[in-house]
């Protein structure tokens, strides 16, 4: 009888330890695969694991840009007016500690940009940063790393005489970013050609 009491105490001291601890862990990080607003809109909403959305709007009949809501309501919409270019490329990613990260690239030949918004899990906007250039590219490496890719162009272009495609060098600047909770901070630099 003594033994069963022990195991018993013992049960009931490690019990609630157990069931706090499952209650306090974080969600573990992910990355979702990017989305064309042009032809994959249909896959939005998207309801991700903190509990945040990323939904479509359609601005003015000419093709969607992201959205990211909580509890139904907006709490950050991309405007993307230097490049006014819906349909682009969308990726997001949620952290362990619960933040997403969205990248939004847009543009034409001559001019893209991309944008990047950093969302808390309570709908809180603590990041907003635009990159932009004759050719831009961005992808998430990690949940909390991205690697940003901005074209040198062509210094010896000549718009009176040469066409649009000679702004291009086919030559990168390419910067990796750590992503966290109070923005972004530069890791690594390269050039890539």
């Amino acid at each position: 009888m003594r033994k069963w009491l022990t195991l018993c105490l013992v049960i009931c001291l490690i019990l609630p330890t157990t069931v706090v601890s499952a209650k306090t862990s974080q969600p573990a990080a992910k990355m979702y695969a990017p989305l064309h607003l042009g032809s994959e809109a249909n896959k939005l909403p998207m309801k991700l694991s903190n509990g945040l959305v990323v939904d479509k709007e359609e601005p003015d009949g000419f093709g969607y840009l992201p959205v990211i809501k909580l509890n139904g309501k907006t709490v950050w919409r991309e405007v993307d007016e230097a490049w006014i270019n819906t349909g682009g490329m969308v990726q997001f990613a949620v952290t362990s500690g619960g933040d997403t990260y969205l990248l939004y690239k847009s543009g034409a030949s001559g001019v893209s940009g991309v944008n990047l918004v950093g969302v808390h899990k309570n709908g809180k906007v603590f990041l907003k940063k635009g990159f932009g250039g004759i050719g831009t590219d961005a992808k998430f490496i990690s949940a909390n790393t991205i690697q940003i890719e901005i074209e040198r162009e062509n210094k010896k272009w000549n718009p009176d005489r040469d066409p649009n495609a000679a702004r291009h060098t086919g030559i990168y600047d390419v910067t990796v970013y750590q992503l966290s909770d109070k923005g972004l901070a530069k890791q690594k630099q390269f050039v890539k050609k």
